[in-house]
């Protein structure tokens, strides 16, 4: 079954949407309009359909108005590095969660981050709430306490209270990908990575939640509190929140390391 359609009276034959199809899915038939290409397969990447500036293309697989339009205009580099540069971990946040609005908002821009061959194999959990990310953190400390604590993790909790594993703050994100894809880790740190600076971008205070990703790979309780469905694992995630506190510089670097060949 056909996955392309081609409107001949807007086509123009220029070749744009062969020349952007990563699958090599599409080629051009003896009249020079594109074809679909017999035994190879269409990752669904909408590549031909988004750079065809005539709207001669439609893919069966990818509705047209499920289409959203591309940025006119782009951040001037100066503004977009000045972002980039001074995003930092934060680890202190106000009490209130994170409005579900808002995180259906960030999860809409995670789930268009790129991923190995467009798989999208991306699951999402967002834990809401004091009380559940205490309960993350109060599991965590528990398998603590059966293994070594380099950092005195278990005496900050039961001396002073203090939540070093998720840092009190009032959501959490976690990404999950089958246990069988070879790429999980990547994809789930650049869904995350576009995640973190869209939630930046609104004022949200945002850090990696590590730790919370090393204890659920070994401890079995944890998973279950956070309902990784059946065949998943987690590969990553991040504390959101509003920020306490402001900052006012960008702390210097290591110096670049780098080679140009």
């Amino acid at each position: 079954m056909s996955l392309i359609t081609v409107d001949k009276e807007r086509c123009v034959k220029d070749g744009v949407c062969i020349a952007v199809c990563g699958s090599l899915t599409l080629r051009t038939n003896d009249e020079g309009y594109p074809e679909e290409t017999p035994g190879r397969m269409c990752i669904q990447c909408g590549h031909c359909v988004a750079a065809c500036a005539c709207d001669a293309l439609t893919h069966s697989g990818l509705p047209q108005e499920k289409l959203l339009p591309v940025a006119k205009t782009l951040p001037e580099p100066a503004l977009l590095d000045s972002f980039l540069n001074s995003r930092r971990s934060v680890r202190e946040f106000k009490e209130q969660p994170v409005p579900r609005e808002t995180m259906e908002a960030l999860l809409d821009v995670a789930r268009r981050a790129p991923t190995a061959g467009n798989q999208q194999k991306l699951h999402w959990i967002v834990v809401s709430g004091m009380a559940k990310i205490h309960a993350l953190s109060e599991e965590a400390i528990n398998w603590v306490r059966a293994a070594q604590d380099p950092l005195g993790v278990v005496a900050l909790w039961d001396d002073k209270g203090y939540d070093f594993v998720l840092r009190a703050a009032p959501t959490v994100v976690v990404v999950c990908t089958p246990a069988d894809w070879e790429w999980g880790k990547e994809d789930g740190a650049i869904a995350l990575t576009f995640l973190e600076l869209a939630a930046e971008a609104r004022g949200l205070g945002v850090c990696w939640a590590g730790f919370l990703g090393r204890v659920a790979a070994a401890h079995a309780p944890m998973r279950r509190l956070l309902q990784i469905p059946e065949g998943y694992v987690m590969q990553g995630g991040l504390m959101l929140g509003e920020p306490k506190y402001k900052y006012q510089y960008v702390p210097p670097r290591k110096p670049l390391s780098a080679q140009w060949l």
